[in-house]
């Protein structure tokens, strides 16, 4: 039996033409041992030359029964005689017919051999509950008295003692609005206090009286006595426990990158001011201003503070600040001297009357000066209600007082897309550089560098972290994923 190899004709070899197309089978180009199909399949197998030996095997065999299925089915040929060959092409006086340059040899397939079929990839196994050297804080969020978040942290969670102060009457042209948060346990033993932006005002006048712990109604400014980044923080503690005895243990720098931050916003309002600033300060419009200097700090300052009674408090605070210093000038009036601008971008405050318990939220409180937040919206509300108060001030009115009302207005006006001016979007930048960003859709939280993990529960508004990276807290908490 042959094959025509011009049209596939299977045929007796006594046959001299193709009974289908009349091509001379005499001729071995024309000719096929095999069907047309199954010899092109060998002759590109031999080509590639990059199956394997068991594919090519395979391949061999099938054709091998391709053949013994026509036979049968034309002749009635007993295919359960078949033997498959020593090479696995044919039979031997086949073999002696084939190229033995076109067909490599390959390796025989053992009787007993099966092909394995390809393994699947086992699936993830579920993580195993574990949360031996974690701890879990409370998301919190806090709003004004319109319903507009204002001020996300996290907490231990055995603070549960939680108010909110706000205060919108600040004569401020840049935070007239500010609030207090303090957070406790039941007993009173352990407190958080969360102070938010201040914008203030110190002038000496070389002819005329200096002026601080005053407001100017009028152009909404706020005086406040300066002598230093920590000076608003000492005299708050002046105030809050009166007579007492403040000793400053440590002093120490949050981060560099907090530094760096600090650095590169009161520089750029240090240039600002060598510019036309027109009647700045509000001294008078033929006031001549030169910028003197600048400063900026963020540190972490410890206290230990003995009260009258001889108890002892162990606190520390974070102060980011920076303050600019400015010669004035003015020949109507003949006053000359300085005037110092600055910012306390906030005032993180711990205080507790136990030195153990103080050990003991070291961690916490790190964790709390990074996320102790004011939100954009809160930012964008302060920026609103300035331009207000600066309208207010140029037309000789008084501005609308920030009550629930335009605290509403301002809030439905506001949205995701809008931006933060130049300066408070430095601002918030560094606010939010004391710790490690994980985030996904509903929460950001900034973590200390000890950390290297963090879930959160939205249902429970809990936030799990660990130092250890194989710590799962279960499969009602979602993974944040660091930025």
């Amino acid at each position: 039996m042959k094959y025509c190899r011009k049209c596939g004709m299977l045929l007796e070899d006594t046959h001299v033409t193709c009974i289908r197309c009349g091509a001379d089978v005499t001729l071995e180009e024309n000719v096929s041992m095999y069907p047309i199909e199954v010899m092109e399949t060998i002759e590109e197998e031999n080509k590639r030359k990059k199956a394997t030996g068991k594919i090519v095997a395979m391949l061999i065999a099938l054709v091998v029964v391709l053949v013994g299925l026509v036979l049968f089915f034309l002749y009635g040929f007993d295919i359960s005689n078949l033997q498959l060959p020593v090479s696995g092409l044919g039979t031997e006086d086949e073999i002696e017919t084939l190229d033995e340059e076109e067909i490599e040899e390959e390796e025989p397939l053992e009787e007993e051999e099966e092909i394995e079929p390809e393994e699947e990839e086992e699936e993830p196994v579920n993580k195993t509950f574990k949360d031996d050297n974690g701890v879990y804080y409370d998301y919190v969020s806090e709003k004004d008295d319109a319903g507009n978040v204002v001020f996300t942290a996290l907490l231990p969670e055995d603070l549960t003692v939680r108010e909110m102060f706000n205060d919108y009457e600040g004569y401020s042209d840049r935070y007239p609005f500010m609030f207090n948060f303090t957070a406790s346990d039941e007993d009173n033993d352990v407190r958080f206090t969360y102070l938010s932006p201040r914008k203030l005002w110190y002038k000496i006048s070389d002819t005329g009286k200096s002026r601080s712990n005053e407001s100017d109604i009028t152009h909404y400014m706020s005086y406040f006595k300066y002598d230093g980044p920590s000076s608003y923080l000492d005299q708050l503690l002046a105030q809050s426990y009166p007579g007492a005895k403040l000793e400053l243990k440590e002093e120490n720098d949050i981060s560099e990158e907090t530094l760096a931050k600090l650095e590169e916003l009161a520089k750029e309002k240090n240039e600002e001011l060598f510019g036309d600033i027109g009647d700045y300060g509000h001294i008078g419009e033929n006031t001549t201003y030169a910028n003197m200097d600048y400063e900026f700090s963020g540190k972490v300052y410890k206290y230990e503070i003995t009260l009258k009674d001889k108890n002892m408090l162990f606190c520390k605070y974070y102060v980011p600040s920076v303050a600019f210093n400015i010669m004035y000038a003015n020949p109507d009036n003949n006053d000359r001297g300085t005037l110092t601008e600055w910012y306390n971008f906030s005032i993180v405050c711990f205080e507790t009357g136990n030195e153990d318990v103080y050990d003991d939220y070291a961690d916490a409180f790190d964790v709390f000066v990074a996320n102790a937040l004011p939100t954009d919206l809160f930012m964008y509300i302060n920026e609103s209600y300035s331009a207000d108060i600066k309208n207010a001030v140029e037309s000789g009115t008084a501005p609308d007082p920030l009550d629930q009302t335009l605290l509403s207005k301002y809030g439905s006006a506001y949205s995701d897309s809008e931006t933060l001016d130049d300066f408070d979007g430095k601002v918030m930048d560094i606010l939010r550089s004391a710790g490690t960003c994980f985030k996904d859709d509903d929460v950001a939280v900034y973590l200390p560098e000890k950390f290297k993990i963090a879930y959160y529960d939205k249902e429970k508004n809990k936030v799990f972290m660990s130092p250890e990276e194989d710590e799962y807290p279960g499969e009602t908490y979602d993974e944040l994923t660091q930025e």
